[in-house]
C-alpha cells in the first residue's frame, strides 16, 4: 500500500466533490489549510485524487481527520504527513489536536499547530539558510567535519506556566545526543511532546525521523521532572530539522 493509499479512500463516494454540500469534515480540512498557505504567499495546487496539497511544486502534505468514538466531543484529531519525492519521500509524520465547539474551530487549532510548530522549518528547509548561533559540527570515519543547520519550531507550550523557559531549551537537551544520531540523510528531524500531570506523571513521546526515540525520550522526561509542582498540568511539543550544510555536498561531489 502506498502512503496516499490510506488518505485515498477518505474522499467522500458518490457525486463528484463540487457537487457536494456541506463539505466532509476532510474536505473542509484541506481546503481550509489550502486558504491558510495560500495567504502566507505559497502557491497551492490540490490533488484531484487524494486529500492533498501540492505546495510551490515540491512539498506534499497529506491531512485526515482520525476517527476516535472515545475523543472528547470538544477534540480533533488530525493525521498530517508532509512528504518530498527526496528528502524525506516516506513523509514527515505529526498527529495534531485540535479543540473548539465547532468543527471550524477545532480545524483552525489544528492548523494553527502545524503552520506554527512544524510546517515553517519544513519548508524552511529546502534554502541553505542558517543561524550560526545553533550550528554544529559532526564528524564522520573518515574525519571529516559535517555542518548542520538546525531548523527549529516554535515551542508550543501548554497548560498553566508561571513563567516559559528562556531559549531552546529542549534543543540544548537533545543537541549531543542528537550529533550521535544524525544519519547519511541530507534532512533528519526529531519531534517532542512532553508533560506532566498533576499528579506529577510524565506522558509523552520522542521520535527520530518518525521512529521512537528512547533515549531522546529519557532525556526530556527528565527534564519534565524537574518542573516546578504547581498541582497543574504543564506539557510542551517542539519539531526540529537538521539539514546538513550545501557546502559539504559540494566538497564531495
Amino acid at each position: 500500500m502506498g502512503i496516499f493509499d490510506f488518505f485515498k479512500k477518505a474522499h467522500t463516494s458518490g457525486a463528484p466533490e463540487q457537487q457536494a454540500t456541506p463539505l466532509s469534515d476532510d474536505n473542509y480540512l484541506l481546503e481550509t489549510l489550502k486558504g491558510r498557505l495560500t495567504s502566507m504567499g505559497y502557491q497551492v495546487e490540490k490533488n484531484p485524487e487524494y486529500l492533498a496539497l501540492t505546495v510551490n511544486s515540491q512539498l506534499e502534505i497529506a491531512t485526515l481527520i482520525i476517527q476516535n468514538p472515545e475523543s472528547h466531543p470538544s477534540i480533533v484529531q488530525v493525521a498530517v504527513f508532509t512528504i518530498h519525492p527526496v528528502y524525506f519521500p516516506n513523509g514527515i509524520k505529526e498527529n495534531i489536536v485540535g479543540f473548539g465547539n465547532t468543527i471550524q474551530e477545532k480545524v483552525q487549532t489544528a492548523l494553527d499547530n502545524y503552520l506554527n510548530t512544524t510546517f515553517r522549518p519544513i519548508i524552511d528547509s529546502f534554502s541553505d539558510s542558517h543561524n550560526p548561533a545553533l550550528d554544529f559540527y559532526t564528524t564522520t570515519a573518515d574525519h571529516k567535519e559535517i555542518l548542520w543547520h538546525p531548523k527549529l519550531g516554535n515551542i508550543n507550550f501548554q497548560g498553566k506556566w508561571q513563567s516559559y523557559p528562556d531559549g531552546e531549551p529542549i534543543f540544548d537537551l537533545l543537541k549531543d545526543a542528537v550529533k550521535q544520531k544524525l544519519t547519511s540523510n541530507k534532512i533528519n528531524w526529531v519531534k517532542v511532546y512532553i508533560s506532566k500531570r498533576a499528579n506529577g506523571n510524565i506522558i509523552g513521546e520522542c521520535t527520530f525521523n518518525n521512529e521512537p526515540w528512547d533515549d531522546g525520550y529519557t532525556i526530556v522526561a527528565g527534564y519534565a521532572h524537574r518542573w516546578a509542582e504547581k498541582g497543574e498540568f504543564h506539557g510542551l511539543k517542539q519539531f526540529m530539522l537538521f539539514r546538513r550544510c550545501d557546502a559539504f555536498d559540494l566538497n564531495m561531489a
